[in-house]
């Protein structure tokens, strides 16, 4: 499949981004365009009327000039319209007259036709017949102002004719007959009426209005909604200094991303889907892979803050891995604000505070977590016990590095729940002295700033750093929510028991199982060969291959020999793996494989029908 083309990335991350600010989007885009609503309703109607005026040139044709009377400008007259004496005049035909002739001018516009020689006046007002009738009486005022200046220019020319007539004698008739002539025309013109601007189509009144234009106002706001509202996301995208999503968090730290935790597996009442679940059996996977080359005995788990979700990290990674058929024991180290106890439903009482005061051993502190799962390891819980006036003072002692060592050799894995990193500086001897830390942020809350400070206090403390969490997240990577659709109609509680235990068989049952604790020095004879172990292994799954681990308490079905760690049930005994002191075959590997995978194969077929027929 090829890869995914930057544009589609980028266009997806927009798409993100647009939908985490779709509230304020939203609001822009509601609010503009409603207020535009509101303001156009509250507007008058609009009424309009038009007339049409035709525009003539008058002339004299004297002969050898044709002199022009009135300009056939048409542009100039369009003008015109618009100018104070105008409206003056115009204000005259009105009844009532305006207080003011200049209001007049706002209400008239003039569309000229150069192609016809028409002007178009219009008028707009709240009256439809005030429209028409501002519009009829601009047109009157421009043709007597046309005519007026029509008499105004004959009554000159007249007055120059006469003038040179006067000179000539009055004996002199054949000098004199074409001056007379001109007089009488130009008489002759003035008498005429209406040259130079005639009406042809009078303004009549307008029974629909022509605004507000309430569509036109939603459209321009629409727009402007849209723009304002992509440069409001883009303003606040760049002003948020929060981490969003786990890509962001990846990039930030640069850190390896070892798991997604959803919202749902932080719910204390309702059941956890299967979702939740599978993300943490990915987190207990993603710390095994990535650290193949460095096995880890003990892992801290850290957050910037309160409320991050890693107290929830560190129970479902101990019961993720005690469900691998480890022996896990989860510490509830935050000794101020400790939530292991509440968040697995245990019963208050003694806990890690009294063991490191002397008051209590560690046997008498550790309590028992059923997990009910065919093959499942074994999961102690020491809990936080009762808060101490000086927690850091414990946690920072020489008791707690010797306890933490002492819970390492009897553990294959040690969870630590620490205190808020931030806030308080409990955590920092366990980030020294894990063999493992690994940072919780929660999205959509934890700001890059803490993420970076506790970035640098975590280097600073020398820790290793195995990798990152990110918590709260809505949706699943990779897009393989639909396979577990049919699972969450049924889920379960991702800190299943199989009913409540007192207190005091919780400790009798974590006592039993300290006391099965096979000797790690104590000579056994070796369930299989050096080749039969990687044989089976390769049979078994595709984790790589691990040092060998503490054994597990003894279950009933195995054989009355002990078996090392890591061994499998059913494995044959030492004197059947040699014969006569020599290398075993491919055959025979093979064969010490097989026998030693049936009996695994079989109880993982009954787990698988077993959930089969509850689902």
């Amino acid at each position: 499949m090829p890869p995914e083309s930057t544009g589609q990335q980028d266009i997806r991350a927009n798409l993100r981004i647009l939908w985490r600010w779709k509230l304020l989007f939203l609001a822009f885009l509601i609010v503009i365009p409603l207020g535009a609503y509101v303001f156009e309703r509250g507007k008058p109607k609009v009424y309009q009327s038009s007339t049409l005026v035709e525009v003539t040139a008058s002339s004299l044709d004297t002969g050898s000039l044709n002199v022009p009377i009135v300009s056939n400008n048409l542009l100039a007259v369009a003008q015109l319209v618009t100018t104070t004496p105008v409206a003056d005049a115009a204000a005259a035909f009105l009844h009532p007259p305006p207080a003011s002739p200049g209001s007049l001018l706002g209400e008239v516009s003039v569309a000229p036709n150069v192609n016809t020689g028409f002007l178009t006046i219009t008028a707009q007002d709240n009256d439809p017949q005030r429209a028409a009738a501002v519009a009829n009486a601009f047109a009157a005022a421009l043709a007597n102002h046309q005519t007026a200046q029509e008499n105004h220019n004959l009554d000159e020319q007249i007055g120059a004719v006469t003038a040179q007539l006067a000179v000539i004698s009055k004996n002199n008739q054949a000098a004199r007959a074409p001056f007379l002539q001109q007089v009488a025309a130009l008489r002759a013109l003035r008498g005429a009426t209406g040259a130079g601007a005639q009406i042809i189509e009078r303004a009549t009144v307008s029974a629909t209005p022509v605004g507000p234009n309430t569509r036109r106002a939603l459209e321009l706001a629409g727009v402007i909604a849209l723009l304002l509202g992509f440069g409001a996301v883009l303003a606040a995208e760049s002003g948020d200094r929060r981490l969003r999503t786990p890509g962001d968090l990846e990039s930030l730290t640069g850190w390896p991303m070892l798991g997604v935790i959803p919202r749902s597996a932080f719910s204390a009442r309702r059941l956890a889907s299967a979702r939740a679940e599978e993300a943490f059996q990915m987190l207990r996977g993603a710390l095994t892979y990535f650290n193949a080359d460095r096995p880890l005995t003990s892992v801290a788990i850290v957050s910037p803050l309160m409320a991050d979700g890693k107290t929830t990290v560190a129970a479902g990674l101990a019961v993720a891995t005690a469900r691998a058929g480890k022996r896990t024991i989860l510490v509830d180290a935050d000794l101020r604000h400790p939530q292991v106890s509440t968040r697995l439903g245990l019963a208050p009482g003694a806990g890690l505070a009294d063991v490191l005061a002397g008051q209590r051993q560690l046997a008498e502190a550790l309590v028992e977590y059923p997990v009910d799962e065919v093959g499942s390891g074994l999961l102690l819980v020491l809990p936080a016990g009762a808060p101490p006036p000086n927690p850091s003072a414990l946690i920072n002692s020489p008791q707690m590095a010797t306890l933490l060592g002492q819970l390492e050799r009897q553990a294959d894995l040690v969870v630590i729940d620490t205190a808020a990193t931030l806030a308080v500086s409990d955590s920092l001897p366990l980030v020294q002295a894990a063999s493992g830390v690994v940072m919780v942020v929660r999205m959509n809350r934890s700001s890059r700033a803490a993420v970076r400070r506790l970035q640098k206090v975590i280097v600073a403390a020398h820790g290793n750093v195995v990798g990152v969490v990110a918590t709260g997240s809505g949706g699943t990577s990779g897009g393989y929510g639909y396979y577990y659709k049919a699972q969450n109609r049924r889920g379960r509680h991702v800190f299943r028991r199989n009913g409540p235990k007192s207190r005091k068989e919780a400790r009798a049952s974590a006592a039993a199982a300290l006391a099965a604790q096979p000797d790690p020095a104590a000579s056994q004879p070796a369930a299989l060969s050096a080749e039969g172990r990687v044989a089976v292994q390769a049979v078994l799954a595709p984790e790589p291959a691990l040092p060998p681990e503490p054994a597990l308490p003894p279950e009933p079905a195995l054989p009355p020999e002990a078996a090392l760690p890591g061994a499998l049930p059913g494995a044959p005994p030492a004197a059947a793996q040699a014969t006569n002191g020599a290398e075993p075959s491919t055959r025979e590997l093979a064969t010490e494989a097989v026998r030693a995978v049936g009996p695994v194969a079989s109880a993982a077929r009954k787990s698988l029908r077993r959930r089969f027929n509850k689902g």
